[in-house]
This record gives C-alpha cells, structure tokens and sequence, in this order.
C-alpha cells in the first residue's frame, strides 16, 4: 500500500473539497471483492435469489456487506477512519454504502448535487425522504472496482465552501457558473480511491457508449448524525471484528432509515401483452368472412 500523510490528506479536502487515495486498498482485495460479487450482479435480488437491485440502467448488490470481510475491510480501512475522524472532529460511522454497476444509458443523466443531507423512508408514502443539513460535516469516498474510461466521477472543486449558502440539493442550473472548476476521474484504473466533503457537489459524468463501471460508496458520517441504512452481515465475519469496526458499523443502533434503491417490483417481469379486445375479435372474423 502507498504511504499517505494524513495532515497533507486532510489539507487538501479542507482546500479542494476532496483528495485521491488511490492505493489505499490493494489490488488483491480488489480482485477478490469482485470475483465474490460477481455472481450476484449477474442475477435479480428476487423471491429467495440473492443479487443486484435494478434501478434504471444500474444494478446495486443488495446486502453488499454480506459477501466477504474484504468488503467490510474497506468500509472500515483504518487510514481512512483515521482521516474521516479527523475531518469531523468527532467518531464516525457508515451511514450510507453500496456496490453498484452503471450501464451506458442514452436516457438517464445524473444531476449535480451534493450529500449533506438526511435520508429517512416514508412507509406511508413509500418513498424516500431527504432533509438538508448545511452544518454537517463528513466525508464520502468512491472506489472504482473495474476500470473506468468515460463516466467516471465528476467533482466541482472547493464548491464545499459555498454550497450550503444555497438551501438545495440540485445544482444543474448553475452549471455554467462552475464549469471550468469541474475535476473528472476518466480514463483511470480499478483501485481508484476518492473521498470528498459531502458538500462537495458532484455526479457521475453523462455517457452513452463505451464499458460497464462498478463502483463501492460509502458516507462516513458523524456520531451526532443519525445511524442511516440497515447494515447485514454474515455471522461469517464477526468474531474478527475489532471494537473499532463495530462502531463504524454501527453495531446495537437502530437503522434510520431503508437501505437505497427499492426497486420497481416489475422491473424483472417480461412486458405482457395485452389480450386483443373484443371489437378487435369481432373486426379479424369479419375480414375473413370477406
């Protein structure tokens, strides 16, 4: 693993709203986190059958800590507890996580947004519930797991420093304002490793052709921010657990939320045919008549 100075780390989020760490995580484990999540991105979350979630052109591992302490390694890499602690100035824990693979689309186009925010579920509604907080402070970090040519992350650079003048979570209609200060992770290798300052705005940049991407997210959030989503793991993967891992993960805390995306239960049905009407029956027999 590369040596990193955590002071020059911290320094440069303070400045940049983000910094690179790629080489954090070994290509080793790299590899062995995507030969184990292999299978299931490969088949539907569905009636018993472990996978992906569809959400539009993405898949998203459910249960994405399930599949092997490699994963739950890098949620909780001690370097980068360190330097998420650091920033916050207080203990940190994993509110937000998840694998995930996008698909060229030609329809969806991610907007410019940022990440300070409090996601809770509305059963009633059945949706998601998002409720700005301007004065949190944590840290969010994307890992490629494949190589990314085009589509990569985009980040607006030292935007940490304004965005939460403005009481909003979308920032497309002030593109023009921030364009030339835009940083994107393109044509980069798996292992890539950024963190950044959830008021950092950002998106994934647009594309419409060219490979699939995998990526692992995860939100480090403060002890006074709440828990966030569920956390599953495999009994597997316990007993090695450090104290230290425990709090990240939350352990003996209430989730605050569902884990995100829930997908369309008919996203994996075939389209069904409509069955012809009865004027159409009535219109084919007489035809043949004639």
């Amino acid at each position: 693993m590369n040596r990193f100075n955590v002071d020059e780390i911290l320094n440069s989020i303070t400045e940049n709203g983000f910094a690179d760490l790629t080489g954090i995580i070994s290509d080793q484990q790299i590899d062995t986190i995507n030969e184990k999540i292999k299978p299931a991105m490969d088949q539907p979350h569905s009636n018993g059958q472990r996978g992906y979630i569809k959400q539009g052109c993405q898949r998203y591992l459910a249960d994405t800590l399930s599949y092997g302490k490699e994963i739950i390694d890098v949620y909780t890499n001690p370097l980068l507890i360190e330097i998420a602690e650091k920033y916050a100035e207080d203990n940190v824990h994993l509110s937000n996580y998840r694998i995930y693979s996008t698909y060229p689309s030609e329809d969806f186009k991610m907007w410019w947004h940022l990440d300070n925010k409090i996601d809770t579920y509305d059963f009633e509604k059945k949706a998601f519930i998002q409720q700005l907080v301007p004065d949190d402070k944590g840290l969010i970090f994307l890992m490629y797991l494949s190589d990314v040519v085009d589509g990569g992350v985009q980040l607006v650079k030292r935007s940490h420093k304004w965005s939460k003048n403005h009481n909003q979570e979308s920032f497309d209609h002030m593109e023009d304002e921030f364009k030339n200060q835009v940083v994107t992770f393109n044509n980069c290798p798996k292992g890539t490793f950024v963190v950044y300052d959830y008021a950092t705005i950002h998106r994934a940049k647009p594309y419409n052709g060219g490979q699939v991407r995998t990526s692992m997210f995860g939100q480090l959030s403060p002890s006074r921010m709440p828990t966030g989503e569920p956390i599953l793991l495999n009994v597997r993967d316990i007993s090695e657990l450090s104290e230290k891992q425990k709090q990240i993960l939350n352990f003996g805390k209430n989730p605050t939320t569902l884990n995100w995306p829930i997908g369309d239960i008919n996203a994996f049905c075939p389209p069904v045919e409509s069955s012809p009407s009865i004027w159409s029956k009535f219109k084919t027999k007489f035809s043949a008549k004639h």
